[in-house]
């Protein structure tokens, strides 16, 4: 894919390719029941995949034939309103025939057996990607999505929002965990299926995010993705929509132009990861949970709306946990110190103390490369925090401890660990200054003794010197 000219051009690139094959095998599946083919008949019969992928095909008819199909697919009256959204201004981003060849050979290679399978393949693609976008968004490594979504533990009949998606990640994530939690406790069935589908939302403000993210749900079985461009900090669309889980690792960065935010804020700020996070804690349900990634400023910066928001999350919610994350999380795209926030908007709990945890390793190298370690704090932070009892008697100069409310509050509601972490400082013993003066007289007689020996070995073996 080399010869493309972004990270976005190969990703779409990916998607329209894997939405073609998956439309193919369909028609495969459909003709081998004894059905008809639906996706590609009628006048686009001619663009096939396996028209596309015969030996007969040449390399530079290949390229003429691919193009041809992605320009006129969304006119295609065969397909849904999704897919034809998808292929809305689609083209082939590149001409070079070897370059297509070797990318359809590998697309080729993908047999759509069920959502999931082509879905994880779609998330791996997606994974390799990471690059950062005019926001000042960055792809939060799946590791993290997965904890956070373990801390949250949504269930299936949640309605769940992440009101900045990208890719979906963290929907994509929290649906795995609520299949894998109930298959193991009951089979859900198709409307099941269904009625989970239809409580998953995601904003993004970038059309190709947007579109990407309706791709990536697509291919782990929604047929539906409430996927929808939306602009959540300027739009007052969907703001009295509530939720019971919102999971987001929202832009930290304003855009070019500012940002104007509409009236409806609790907070007055033009900086996106503040109100971000206030629209995160106005929009839970009773009882609703939210993580939600935060650059370190949000924590400790004295601005009036940083202290606004720091104090309606911890005074009006319910605040769990303040996990400090180190600066490499995010390499090699960014070295910018990040932390999770967990909170709750409980309907007869608010903050009475705050777990907080010092993640020194996240189970891969902290350099630019990221290599895969062998050890991880994501275990441990996970089991503490289902086992909360359990640290209320961690002193503070462990990598986990509690902190009271009124502390906090004290301290301007500073919400960084290292206001409230202890650490030991190991006494050194030194003998008295007589003892040491009279080790250095010893040493430098001992060096003196030894000068003297090496000439008069040297005398010894070469009197001439």
């Amino acid at each position: 894919m080399g010869k493309l000219p972004s990270p976005i051009a190969q990703v779409d690139a990916i998607s329209y390719a894997l939405i073609y094959k998956f439309m193919s095998d369909t028609d495969d599946d459909s003709a081998a029941l004894g059905g008809k083919r639906t996706y590609f008949s009628g006048e686009y019969e001619k663009y096939s995949w396996h028209n596309l992928m015969s030996p007969t095909t040449t390399g530079a008819d290949r390229v003429i034939l691919y193009r041809n199909a992605l320009e006129n697919m969304s006119r295609n009256p065969n397909i849904p309103p999704l897919f034809r959204e998808i292929f809305n201004g689609a083209t082939l981003g590149f001409t070079d025939s070897n370059t297509l060849n070797l990318f359809l050979r590998e697309i080729d290679k993908i047999k759509q057996s069920s959502g999931d399978s082509i879905g994880d393949v779609y998330e791996y693609l997606l994974s390799t990607m990471g690059s950062q976008d005019k926001l000042g968004q960055f792809r939060t490594p799946r590791h993290i999505i997965d904890m956070m979504v373990e801390l949250i533990d949504p269930d299936k009949s949640d309605k769940i929002l992440d009101p900045a998606c990208g890719t979906a990640g963290f929907l994509i994530s929290a649906y795995s965990w609520i299949k894998k939690k109930h298959i193991e406790k009951e089979r859900l069935n198709s409307e099941d299926i269904e009625k989970i589908h239809r409580n998953f939302y995601g904003f993004d403000i970038e059309p190709n995010m947007a579109r990407i993210a309706r791709v990536n749900l697509f291919l782990h079985g929604f047929k539906s993705p409430h996927i929808i461009e939306h602009d959540t900090l300027s739009s007052e669309d969907y703001w009295d929509d509530r939720y019971d889980v919102i999971l987001a690792n929202p832009p930290f960065m304003t855009p070019k132009g500012g940002i104007t935010p509409h009236k409806k804020f609790g907070i007055t700020s033009k900086r996106a990861e503040l109100l971000f996070v206030d629209y995160i804690a106005s929009h839970l349900k009773p009882n609703g949970r939210a993580a939600v990634i935060v650059p370190d400023g949000v924590l400790f910066r004295s601005s009036s709306a940083h202290k606004a928001l720091r104090k309606e999350i911890v005074e009006n919610k319910k605040l769990q946990a303040v996990i400090s994350m180190p600066s490499g999380v995010f390499k090699p795209y960014a070295g910018v110190s990040t932390a999770i926030l967990v909170f709750t908007n409980s309907s007869n709990e608010r903050t009475d103390k705050v777990w907080f945890y010092d993640m020194k390793i996240d189970g891969y190298s902290l350099d630019d490369k990221r290599s895969k370690l062998k050890t991880s704090d994501v275990p441990d932070i996970l089991a503490r925090f289902k086992n909360l009892d359990g640290e209320k008697d961690r002193k503070r100069n462990e990598q986990s401890f509690f902190v009271d409310k009124d502390e906090i509050v004290k301290n301007g509601y500073d919400l960084t660990i290292n206001k409230y972490k202890e650490v030991e400082y190991e006494k050194v013993e030194y003998p008295p200054t007589s003892e040491i003066i009279a080790e250095i007289k010893k040493l430098d007689r001992e060096a003196s003794e030894s000068l003297t020996e090496l000439e008069k070995l040297l005398n010894e073996t070469n009197p001439d010197l």
